[in-house]
């Protein structure tokens, strides 16, 4: 068996998996800490309590739902964030407005943005509109 060490504990283990101390998770969430922190676009809006408390306040309303997940693919999953259905470079009186927030888990951000830079922009939030929507109405699936 092929062994590596981890450069962060310097434990030994097999190359096929990864360190037993979990050395990578930590690694990536100080690594995320740090990018959150410093080099995030528009940091002053996402390190302050008031974000926070409106996160949480729009992750509740969807029962901690994907919005996006329940309604496009007809799964539950998790929401992990929040995403600005107006992204905050247009307009920053909407920063703050639950009714701009929509919860989705991280795959559904990623493929989010990568319609907002395929398709038209305002077809996409009018979508994410109408799906906060349909769950707000009590509708379900």
């Amino acid at each position: 068996m092929i062994l590596k060490q981890c450069p962060r504990c310097k434990k030994l283990h097999s190359i096929t998996v990864e360190c037993p101390n979990k050395c990578f998770e930590h690694l990536k969430k100080e690594s995320d800490r740090y990018y959150d922190k410093h080099k995030r676009k528009n940091k002053e809006v996402y390190n302050n309590k008031k974000w926070e408390l409106t996160r949480q306040r729009s992750l509740a309303t969807s029962d901690n739902i994907c919005l996006y997940t329940l309604y496009k693919y007809n799964r539950i999953v998790p929401a992990t964030l929040v995403h600005h259905i107006i992204e905050v470079e247009s307009n920053k009186k909407l920063i703050y407005d639950l009714d701009n927030l929509i919860p989705l888990s991280d795959t559904a951000h990623r493929e989010v943005h990568r319609r907002y830079k395929s398709e038209n922009i305002e077809q996409v939030q009018e979508e994410l509109r109408q799906y906060k929507q349909l769950y707000q109405a009590g509708r379900g699936v």
